[in-house]
């Protein structure tokens, strides 16, 4: 029997956090739906896993709370970084209609070949580049992005822009720390507590508290189960398949697999929210499950003959 490569072991982990981080969206509707604030759920999301990921790291590698100050100086710039990631996401889709805004973020593919070209010396190459681009198609039409039109806002283009380049800096660090030999559970432990420690500055964690207790008791604790599950599926599950995946893959394949994040989105809407589903939107999830199957044989079963562009 054939054993998986590296980088086939790689794929799947990225592709099964891609699954996981599609349900984030259905989550947070859900708890807004019952009454919980945006900044209850913007601070939940690092605190569930600062609590995890300290509490692994504790039990398997208690060593690896000691980072070598350089790093250290890393892991706060990646807690900043991510803070300001999910505060430009969210002043994004103020502006332009969330299935546009996903649209052009993803567009941060070419930001992570450029950099990793530079930062880990990974070739950009026709295969990658065609990949993207049928990714991107694939999510205009899963996101019905042709039919929801885009009034051009200069503020909105700004926060869409930071949103592009710090999601591409995060990533690209959190990989160069692996290269490096730190700790997963570490990196994903500190990015959290600086992230945590940032939100907090403008949210205090005691309001937040108190606003998911009171959502808590008015549902019974339906409230509760749903947070329960949003910390387990699209946080701790998500990120920690991530990190295992981005060991072996580089953030551009990574970034390709996430592809996926929309296809399960509408799957969900679907199920869920009773969301309608048109034949274009069908169209659009084949392509997407098109090319992450194709990058995966390309990259495991055929033999390399893809042109390197630069």
């Amino acid at each position: 029997m054939k054993t998986l490569s590296a980088k086939g072991t790689g794929f799947i982990f990225g592709i099964f956090s891609a699954i996981f981080w599609g349900t984030n969206g259905t989550f947070c509707t859900l708890m807004f739906n019952l009454g919980i604030n945006n900044t209850s759920i913007a601070i939940l999301a690092p605190s569930f896993n600062l609590v995890f990921f300290s509490t692994l790291l504790a039990i398997t590698n208690k060593s690896g709370f000691k980072i070598p100050i350089k790093f250290f100086a890393l892991l706060l710039f990646a807690g900043l970084i991510s803070a300001i990631t999910n505060t430009a996401f969210v002043k994004s889709v103020s502006y332009f209609p969330v299935g546009v805004v996903s649209t052009l973020i993803f567009c941060n593919i070419f930001v992570i070949m450029i950099i990793s070209r530079i930062v880990f010396k990974s070739p950009i190459t026709l295969k990658k580049i065609g990949a993207a681009i049928s990714a991107i198609f694939g999510i205009c039409l899963v996101l019905d992005v042709f039919s929801q039109g885009f009034n051009l806002n200069l503020n909105g283009v700004i926060w869409v822009i930071l949103t592009i380049l710090t999601w591409s800096i995060l990533m690209t660090v959190e990989k160069y720390l692996l290269d490096q030999g730190i700790d997963e559970n570490a990196i994903l432990m500190y990015i959290a507590l600086f992230a945590v420690i940032i939100l907090s500055i403008s949210n205090p964690p005691i309001a937040q508290v108190k606003n998911i207790i009171q959502i808590g008791n008015q549902t019974n604790g339906y409230a509760l189960l749903l947070i329960l599950g949003f910390g387990l599926i699209p946080q701790i599950g998500c990120y920690s398949l991530y990190m295992k995946g981005l060991k072996y893959i580089e953030p551009s394949y990574m970034q390709i697999m996430y592809s996926l994040d929309p296809v399960v989105a509408s799957i969900l809407g679907f199920l869920v929210f009773n969301q309608t589903m048109k034949l274009s939107n069908i169209l659009g999830i084949c392509l997407i499950i098109g090319v992450v199957i194709y990058i995966q044989i390309a990259e495991n079963l055929m033999p390399d003959r893809t042109q390197v562009v630069i």
